[in-house]
């Protein structure tokens, strides 16, 4: 957790038009409560990396209608192929080792998902666990 405010703060330090210049954008975000139902793939298996678990939960959301209270909508994962795509935006992303150890363990949590790119393409995203609190966002 250190890391992610220290990270944070190095980021807020730089200009904006240098951020931008990354192509770090915010797209949009979404609440997911994230259940024992976003854990297990569409044939049942069990889901190990929070990134497989994100991208079920958006699949649960928008194809099967499958929702826990809390979830919100989202701008861009409604579609098939962009929602393959989450485990690799997650892998881009700072990991926070509590929520990887939930998701080993089976416990449901909360985030919030900052989706990042431009153009209305995603290009990474930042996962963070609801104990945060309030986040700077894309960065």
């Amino acid at each position: 957790m250190r890391k992610l405010f220290a990270t944070a703060l190095v980021l807020a330090g730089l200009p904006a038009s240098q951020l931008a210049a990354q192509g770090y954008g915010e797209l949009g975000g979404y609440w997911a409560m994230i259940g024992p139902e976003d854990m297990y793939n569409s044939r049942g298996v069990r889901l190990t990396t929070l990134g497989a678990v994100l991208q079920q939960d958006r699949a649960n959301f928008h194809r099967f209608g499958v929702r826990q209270q809390g979830d919100e909508s989202d701008p861009v994962f409604f579609d098939r192929a962009t929602r393959a795509r989450l485990p690799a935006l997650y892998q881009q992303s700072y990991k926070v080792p509590e929520l990887e150890a939930m998701v080993r363990s089976g416990q449901p949590f909360r985030v919030y998902v900052f989706i990042c790119g431009s153009g209305g393409r995603p290009t990474n995203i930042a996962v963070v666990p609801e104990w945060i609190g309030d986040h700077s966002g894309c960065f």
